[in-house]
């Protein structure tokens, strides 16, 4: 059996009655009396006990007797004066207020202060800057803003009612908003959890000027307030750049991304947002789950790259070896990253690489090597692009070396004329044989000049970069595979060539000297990025800084409002 449980021992001198206002001004020296203080603050202290009379049978007068307890120390040794006073008179003290009381009169005048500064401030002409918590950044607070918000209101208004609701009407609504705001997630226990804040009317107003601003994918959990990314009231100047706590507050989470993926599952492929029209891209399918792996930082458990990850391949028909291009001594001039990749305007993204550009000083399609280009003076080459265009010109090689002729040699008389065009079909002849071979030799030999069937040319022909097959009918045109080279590779993060080019080579990042296949894309690994891009490597890591947030990115203002001054101040 367990021993029985004590209550514990209850001191008893001790003055301590916390539901009480008033405290025994002896307290502090630890002897209060047992009586207290009076409701009011009144000291109630007389004497320590109240003598008693103590009258036997056949006695007339009695004797006093000490009622003290003993918790107050028992019976005093004098006992009682002779007329019943007690001789231990307890001093006067001043009766002090309860922490109790003190605490509820504190609340009480804050509450009073408050509404009295509240009824002031929202009222009269220091409302605005009352109200408003910090200073607009100097789009919203531009002269433009105010009149493009005079326009759609169609009055005068103050300026915070282009963005909240309240200002719009009178004092009388303002509990029903303040009770919407609660319902809304606006409750200090909703405040203060993890987690971002729900779309509300205010979000509305955001989309009267920037209409179209559709924010991320549709299999987001819920749909986000744009405040709970672009901070307001931070300052003048620019709004301040969104910061990766606004980002990993959602992909930081396991049990968003949980609900992002599993409402993905049940969506239309379609229904997620394409990449831009514009861009020539190729075609990829999206993650079985989305973009919805946990992520809190950059350099941390960022996964790597999809085309890395996924072992994507470049599917672009063109052959292209880079270790042969780079290396000296394969061909005859060395060549550098440089020479074919150029920077866009920008100085963001590669330009786009063309033949005629990048290509064609090296390979010249001079299928007549009789015809050699000199210092001031072409050769003969044929055109590269439409295979019809190369027949029709192999065709037609008379008039072509009458208009060379012409052009380039000077020749005008129509006997030299006549006798130059044959001098270089015998020429041709003694190469080809027949102008059937010629054709075959130009559509179909590779580097080394060798075509199909055991037969050589003199030089290389079309299928040295280009997948050339047969014609699908006599006295039809070879088929030559339409060439593909996508604009961009990582289409879901920005980057800048320009920046990277100071203090970094090509080679660096891009492991293009062992390449020999097209279907290598060599890009960088996340690794390389986190080397630099870390709190190690001391370079800025955030999210914005790779990634945008809306999935296209529109114009600063809605097509209605198109007309109307910018809203960006000099």
């Amino acid at each position: 059996m367990k021993d029985p449980q004590h209550s514990p021992a209850f001191p008893s001198k001790e003055y301590v009655r916390p539901n009480l206002n008033w405290e025994c001004g002896h307290l502090c020296q630890g002897c209060p009396c047992r009586i207290g203080p009076s409701p009011k603050g009144k000291c109630r202290a007389t004497y320590e006990c109240s003598p008693r009379l103590d009258l036997k049978p056949g006695e007339v007068k009695g004797h006093w007797l000490c009622t003290r307890p003993k918790t107050g120390g028992g019976k005093c040794e004098n006992g009682p004066l002779p007329d019943g006073t007690c001789c231990n008179a307890i001093p006067k003290c001043q009766p002090r207020r309860t922490l109790r009381s003190i605490r509820s009169r504190v609340v009480a005048f804050t509450v009073i202060v408050s509404f009295l500064i509240l009824f002031v401030g929202i009222s009269g002409q220091f409302r605005d800057s009352f109200t408003n918590p910090g200073p607009l950044s100097n789009v919203h607070a531009s002269a433009t803003f105010a009149e493009i918000h005079k326009k759609q209101v169609g009055a005068e208004a103050s300026q915070c009612a282009a963005c909240h609701d309240g200002p719009q009407q009178g004092l009388e609504t303002w509990p029903t908003k303040a009770f919407d705001a609660f319902k809304l997630g606006l409750t200090p226990t909703d405040l203060i959890k993890k987690g971002p804040l729900q779309a509300s009317a205010m979000d509305a107003n955001c989309l009267a000027c920037h209409e179209g601003k559709k924010f991320h994918q549709p299999n987001m959990a819920m749909e986000f307030a744009c405040q709970e990314c672009h901070k307001e009231h931070q300052g003048s100047g620019f709004m301040r750049e969104v910061d990766s706590a606004s980002c990993t507050s959602c992909h930081g989470s396991a049990e968003l991304m949980a609900a992002s993926a599993a409402k993905g599952s049940q969506m239309d492929p379609h229904a997620f947002p394409t990449l831009d029209s514009k861009l020539k891209i190729q075609a990829r399918p999206r993650p079985e789950k989305g973009y919805t792996q946990v992520i809190t930082g950059f350099s941390t458990d960022h996964p790597e790259f999809q085309q890395i990850r996924e072992g994507i391949q470049d599917e672009n028909s063109l052959k292209f070896n880079h270790a042969v291009h780079l290396k000296t001594g394969k061909i005859p001039r060395t060549l550098n990253c440089s020479d074919c990749h150029e920077r866009d305007t920008n100085g963001e993204y590669q330009a786009p690489i063309t033949y005629e550009k990048h290509c064609m000083e090296c390979h010249t399609l001079q299928f007549d090597p009789d015809t050699p280009a000199e210092k001031d003076k072409p050769g003969i080459y044929l055109p590269h692009g439409d295979p019809y265009y190369v027949r029709a010109f192999l065709r037609s090689l008379n008039i072509q070396y009458e208009e060379y002729a012409r052009s380039h040699e000077g020749i005008t008389r129509r006997d030299e004329l006549t006798a130059y065009v044959s001098e270089k079909k015998i020429s041709i002849e003694k190469l080809y044989q027949t102008g059937e071979q010629l054709e075959r030799s130009v559509f179909f030999a590779d580097m080394k000049g060798e075509i199909p069937g055991g037969l050589r040319a003199p030089f290389a022909g079309c299928a040295t970069c280009h997948e050339v097959s047969e014609p699908k009918s006599d006295n039809a045109t070879p088929e030559i595979k339409k060439v593909s080279v996508p604009d961009r590779w990582m289409t879901l993060g920005k980057f800048n060539h320009e920046m990277h080019q100071k203090g970094l080579s090509c080679l660096d990042c891009h492991n293009v000297m062992t390449s020999e296949l097209t279907r290598d894309l060599n890009l960088p690994s996340i690794k390389s990025c986190v080397d630099c891009h870390s709190p190690q490597g001391g370079i800025d890591h955030r999210c914005i800084r790779c990634h945008t947030f809306h999935n296209d990115q529109p114009a600063p203002l809605s097509p209605a409002l198109e007309k109307l001054t910018p809203l960006h101040t000099p």
